[in-house]
């Protein structure tokens, strides 16, 4: 199972999770506050977090159960959480053998470059 989200997936898993921790609580929390208000706001706080699940998963582990935290509080909490992967591929060297020819003609030319520059 991929732990990549995109960002309306991984806003829904965290609030449905959320919805079962604190309950009622969680919906009377955002009473008269336009829902695509706090979605918007919710992912611009969160970010990239929100497609990471085991970041999400960390911190709803944080949470007491007790107030229904603020984005940026919830962000704090992913933030503290496992670092998001990189998609970047990594760099190796691998370098590709010379031909003893080339490293002659080579040594050969910085010989007569020595030279013009010996006093």
């Amino acid at each position: 199972m991929s732990n990549s989200l995109n960002p309306d997936d991984g806003l829904d898993y965290i609030f449905a999770r959320m919805s079962a921790i604190f309950g009622a609580a969680f919906t009377r929390h955002w009473d008269g506050i336009d829902p695509n208000l706090i979605r918007q706001e919710w992912k611009r706080q969160l970010g990239n977090f929100l497609t990471y699940q085991p970041s999400l998963d960390y911190a709803i582990d944080r949470l007491n159960g007790e107030f229904v935290p603020s984005a940026i509080k919830f962000r704090d909490f992913c933030n503290a959480g496992p670092a998001i992967p990189r998609d970047e591929p990594q760099i190796t060297y691998n370098p590709t053998p010379v031909s003893p020819e080339v490293v002659a003609e080579a040594k050969r030319k910085l010989a007569e470059l020595k030279k013009q520059y010996e006093p």
